[in-house]
């Protein structure tokens, strides 16, 4: 009921990016590191505290400036997401200027500012550099946040947040950081549409009255100016700017489980699996013990050269990519490693990945590794060196972090000393296998029992609350597939309703890649189907299909489209407002399973098998109202799985209809919104020639 064709999802992948094919059967010959010259910079600080650095780079007639704030990560309760909210809403008014006024004006000097909880930049040509700054100033000094603008923001915030529980990836980021962290440390903190909507105007001021202060600021212009221009800007525009106190508060270092703990997210409708290693490290910057640190992460998933990229893909085949992170942080910082792989090899993939942080841990490097991930991590450092911006930014962290004066000077050769035994030391107290995460996104039916010779198995929510799941497949008692249908149909209205449904008009729109798309929808129950894919925008047709009795016909882009025996019986399945209908005269080829979602959701699933398909209706235990379904089709030689989430359930002629019906195929997602429903008003066989 009410989903989007197989031929909706073709579409969506032409937009696919076409992934370049790299040689890497041969690595690059380690070359020496380069000679390195850091060029000086002028500073001075401001009476209110405000420190200044300028670094002239008269080559190019434009100027950066970018100003950062430095204070303690802010704990947000409640209402997770405000602080960064503040710091979006600075660029959408000022008390002077809205947000259209703004964009007018600083489009008009052909320059940039943008903003973020924390920091600001402004970049334009020289000749128009005082007036953007002078905007720039009042944009930091005198946001009005005003309300229209919240409320815009607030419904991006949510569509952006409605996206991100159906991606796993978000998933695995958000429950990796809340476990590693704990919720109650700002880094563990998870952005909710219930947190969300209780941001209030006053908790956008309160942040920016309370953290928004020059004495903890950092300023850095870059570009075709003089330090005497530099400090005239800065002292007109921002040299009245009060100083105040700023809160510092101290969190507690995070605690790890007392052993590896793998903590599934168990999503039934997913087709691979995500996997992160995590565990938090205290390792400032400016620490030299970041030195040999640098150089065991490199070598061990830095790249496509590193350990755990060779031995899950190249070797094991397992994935397209593995990686591992190390962050430093002058509060907690964390060590991560990550993949997504195939379903059915989780459980190799993960005891791969420890094997590989063992091996760090307990082997030394070869010479070889240690001077060619040297070599590459010298030559990276010196490239970044041709952009001026890398000298202010040094000149910021040595202030900022109380680093030595000659950190950056001598950086490589602090690098070319690290030796094998620092990088083996390093691994030692960076990584923690026994007393870490292994953070798992995926159908947990088909590799949870596997798991737990691994470790100790605990289940999670989406927003990583634990939960004890039904994760086994198991026929439920005293129900049947039939049953659980005709739960169903109640639910919605009942049989009798449905079969009454004899026409119906629909309309959904949705965002893919930056465009607006409208999905139009007609059926004349049971021979007549239409579907139109068009961009709104321009009045553009991309895909239109019609079934009009035996007759099928596609276009793409105003082309006739030649239509298989297999994409015809599709497109006759689709046409088929209510499946369950028809399902139940199918009753002797569906099974009943039982399962629990990643919201922790008990489900009824419903399985209906055929050798070039097959299809899984998820439905809600409480309300028998359906949740999820995912299809499975055999193309080429290849199966494809699509799946389909439902919510926003609304009445609609006596029939509760869901409203938002989201579509994932590979790493496309979309999420249409229901404009138009609209059942048995006036569609005749004529609307469909």
């Amino acid at each position: 009921m009410q989903k989007i064709s197989l031929l909706l999802l073709c579409f969506c992948v032409h937009a696919l990016t076409t992934w370049a094919q790299v040689d890497r059967s041969h690595a690059p010959a380690a070359g020496p590191a380069p000679e390195i010259h850091i060029g000086t910079l002028d500073t001075f600080t401001l009476s209110n505290g405000l420190k200044v650095f300028v670094v002239e780079n008269h080559k190019l007639p434009e100027i950066t400036a970018t100003l950062i704030l430095d204070h303690a990560p802010v704990r947000e309760g409640e209402k997770a997401g405000y602080v960064s909210m503040a710091g979006q809403m600075l660029r959408r008014g000022t008390t002077t200027m809205d947000k259209q006024q703004l964009d007018d004006t600083i489009d008009f000097l052909g320059g940039n500012i943008s903003t973020s909880s924390s920091s600001a930049t402004a970049f334009s040509l020289s000749k128009n550099f005082p007036a953007l700054f002078a905007i720039f100033s009042d944009i930091v000094l005198h946001p009005s946040f005003d309300t229209t603008e919240l409320e815009k923001l607030r419904r991006q915030t949510l569509s952006a947040l409605a996206q991100q529980k159906e991606n796993p990836n978000a998933i695995l980021s958000n429950v990796t950081a809340a476990l590693v962290y704990g919720k109650q440390h700002p880094y563990g903190e998870i952005e909710t549409e219930q947190t969300v909507n209780r941001i209030k105007r006053e908790d956008l001021i309160q942040y920016y009255q309370t953290y928004w202060r020059p004495n903890t600021g950092y300023l850095a212009f870059v570009g075709d100016i003089t330090p005497e221009q530099a400090r005239e800007l800065t002292e007109k525009y921002l040299g009245h700017w009060q100083p105040a106190p700023v809160p510092h508060p101290e969190y507690a270092f995070p605690q790890q489980p007392e052993q590896l703990t793998l903590a599934i997210v168990n999503r039934p409708n997913a087709v691979q699996s995500n996997i992160s290693f995590a565990n938090p490290i205290e390792l400032k910057p400016g620490d030299m013990r970041n030195f040999p640190a640098m150089v065991m992460n490199e070598i061990l998933g830095g790249g496509s050269n590193s350990r755990l990229f060779m031995d899950l893909r190249e070797t094991h085949g397992y994935t397209y990519g593995a990686y591992s992170s190390l962050q430093n942080d002058p509060y907690v910082g964390s060590f991560q490693a990550s993949t997504a792989v195939r379903t059915k090899v989780t459980d190799s993939a993960i005891n791969r990945l420890l094997a590989d942080l063992q091996q760090m841990r307990t082997q030394p490097v070869s010479d070889d590794e240690l001077t060619r991930f040297k070599n590459a991590l010298s030559g990276s450092f010196a490239r970044s060196l041709e952009y001026p911006s890398r000298i202010a930014q040094f000149a910021i962290n040595i202030e900022r972090y109380h680093m030595p004066p000659d950190y950056y000077q001598h950086y490589l050769q602090y690098l070319s000393r690290v030796d094998a035994a620092q990088v083996q030391q390093a691994a030692q107290q960076f990584i923690h296998p026994n007393h870490a995460y292994v953070v798992v996104v995926g159908n947990a039916q088909q590799f949870a029992d596997k798991l737990k010779t691994i470790g100790k198995l605990q289940y999670y929510t989406i927003y990583a609350d634990p939960i004890t799941p039904d994760t086994a497949a198991q026929s439920p008692t005293g129900m049947s597939a039939v049953d659980v249908i005709h739960q169903y149909l109640k639910a919605i209205g009942g049989e009798d309703k449905a079969q009454q449904v004899k026409s119906v008009r629909q309309v959904a729109e949705a965002e893919v890649q930056g465009q607006q798309v409208r999905l139009t929808q007609w059926y004349l129950l049971p021979h007549h189907y239409m579907q139109e894919i068009s961009l709104p925008a321009s009045g553009m047709v991309i895909t239109k299909v019609i079934l009009n009795n035996d007759s099928i016909q596609m276009q793409q882009m105003g082309q006739q489209v030649s239509l298989n025996p297999q994409m015809k019986r599709q497109i006759r399945e689709n046409a088929k407002w209510f499946p369950e209908l028809s399902l139940l005269q199918k009753s002797d080829s569906l099974t009943l399973k039982t399962a629990t979602d990643e919201n922790g959701k008990k489900m009824y699933v419903v399985e209906w098998k055929q050798p070039e398909e097959s299809v899984s209706y998820q439905y809600d235990m409480q309300t028998g109202l359906k949740l999820h379904e995912i299809h499975q089709v055999l193309i080429n030689g290849q199966t494809i799985t699509s799946t389909y989430d439902f919510g926003d359930y609304r009445e609609v002629n006596g029939l509760l209809l869901p409203h938002e019906i989201s579509t994932s195929m590979g790493p496309q997602h979309i999420i249409f919104h229901v404009t138009e429903l609209k059942i048995n008003e006036g569609l005749d066989e004529k609307d469909f020639q």
